[in-house]
């Protein structure tokens, strides 16, 4: 009798062991597997047109956009930015576009161009309402006869002014 409850015990104690052991593997195998943050609700191949006065004042395409939260909110991947009547284009990895607010917000590295120079940062603030460009990262702003770089910066879309804020480096070829 007590042969038979030892079979038993031993039994037993194999079988928790195995269980114990195959949790332990599927946990591990669990455990690998990588998790993509992302929302529930997305969008592909995203334009957005914003009109000043029933025209077009600038376009956004992205490849894809994540709906945040409420609704109310979009984060952006691979991003162009067309400003309309002054030529600018705008190429960032990643943004969000506030829909409340119509803020957009791009980061990098950005590159904005025109016929004339090209700005490249790290990352940017565009306030649609007033056509401001802001960063507070370092700046590099290159035309056909100059280069200037420096450390944050200001430009007003409407009025056609750039404003690198602190440690301003300025070069200029003949």
């Amino acid at each position: 009798m007590i042969e038979f409850f030892m079979k038993k015990g031993w039994l037993l104690f194999l079988t928790i062991v195995l269980f114990s052991l195959y949790f332990l593997i599927v946990k591990d195998e669990k455990a690998k597997v990588p998790k993509i943050q992302q929302s529930e609700s997305f969008l592909e191949g995203v334009t957005i047109v914003h009109k000043k006065g029933g025209k077009k004042d600038w376009i956004l395409t992205a490849k894809r956009a994540d709906i945040q939260g409420s609704g109310d909110r979009a984060e952006l991947s691979d991003i162009e930015v067309k400003v309309q009547d002054r030529g600018i284009i705008i190429n960032a990895d990643k943004g969000a576009y506030d829909m409340t607010s119509k803020k957009l917000t791009i980061s990098g590295p950005i590159t904005a161009r025109d016929r004339d120079y090209t700005i490249t940062s790290e990352n940017m603030q565009f306030e649609n309402t007033t056509g401001i460009l802001t960063t507070d990262s370092k700046v590099r702003i290159e035309g056909k006869k100059f280069l200037l770089t420096g450390t944050g910066l200001q430009a007003d879309n409407n009025q056609q002014k750039v404003r690198i804020l602190n440690d301003v480096t300025a070069t200029f070829h003949n």
